[in-house]
């Protein structure tokens, strides 16, 4: 596709509609704008301008808005709404509607060609040679959400729950975490002659295999979706008296010298 041109160009480039020598300002008109804060203008293809160009006028929703300027620097792509509508294109592009968020899409599609993340909608006066100041943000593009799958190797403590018997070499079981969370979980058939007396069980077991997470780029949050178990072992419960009789046996912490360890720690803890 061909470009608006090239890195050489002066970096304040501009496509207007009327030469701005003999356009009059319209007192009372206002400029709405869609500026992008990553990248040039002369990146972008024709077909991505034309089509920011059609999903930011169709956001604005003005009939009467006529096509203002595009311009290099942060590309600065606006119209101009008549002053009888100013009211009502500010709405529109406040309000969230079907309408609005399939144009904020095609918006997201263009940037995320180029890895673009920041762009806003504004209204305000763009004059010829001065730099624009918007008198508000009204909208901000939020970065399109990408995800991505990884996989690693995992310890997982729980409890078995749920077994459902799969076609296939495995079958599928969901781990009950100690947090209350539920994992599905996969492991295979000899595997699952082992895990039958734990299931509906308050035996705590641990897990070792593949745990697959999902990963989501504006909330970095992480979701495990799936785990292999490849072994486990059972967790035994221990209560605080059986872990201090244990550690004092160590002995490398001198409290076999104390009668009432628990008692000793506690005074510590006041102290």
């Amino acid at each position: 596709m061909s470009k608006m041109g090239k890195k050489g160009n002066v970096a304040q480039q501009s496509l207007d509609l009327f030469d701005p020598t003999v356009q009059q300002e319209q007192v009372g008109n206002l400029d709405f704008v869609l500026k992008i804060h990553d990248g040039h203008l002369h990146d972008l293809e024709i077909s991505s301008i034309a089509n920011l160009l059609s999903a930011f006028g169709q956001i604005v929703g003005i009939k009467q808005a006529s096509f203002n300027t595009i311009k290099e620097g942060s590309t600065t792509i606006a119209v101009t709404v008549p002053n009888d509508s100013r009211s009502l294109a500010m709405s529109n592009v406040i309000k969230d509607t079907v309408a609005k968020r399939k144009q904020i899409a095609r918006i997201q599609k263009e940037l995320g060609k180029y890895g673009y993340r920041r762009a806003e909608i504004s209204y305000g006066t763009l004059k010829d040679g001065e730099v624009y100041k918007p008198e508000e943000i009204l909208y901000v593009v939020p970065e399109l959400e990408s995800e991505e799958i990884f996989k690693q190797e995992e310890s997982l403590d729980g409890r078995l729950t749920r077994l459902q018997k799969g076609k296939d070499r495995s079958d599928h079981i969901t781990i009950i975490m100690n947090n209350g969370n539920e994992v599905p979980a996969e492991c295979t058939k000899k595997l699952l002659t082992e895990l039958l007396p734990y299931f509906d069980k308050d035996t705590n077991l641990r897990f070792e295999g593949e745990a697959t997470y999902l990963s989501k780029s504006n909330s970095y949050q992480l979701t495990l979706k799936k785990y292999i178990i490849n072994k486990f072992h059972v967790i035994e419960d221990i209560s605080l008296e059986e872990w201090i009789d244990d550690f004092r046996a160590k002995g490398a912490s001198n409290w076999s010298t104390h009668d009432d360890p628990i008692a000793e720690w506690l005074k510590e803890r006041q102290d």
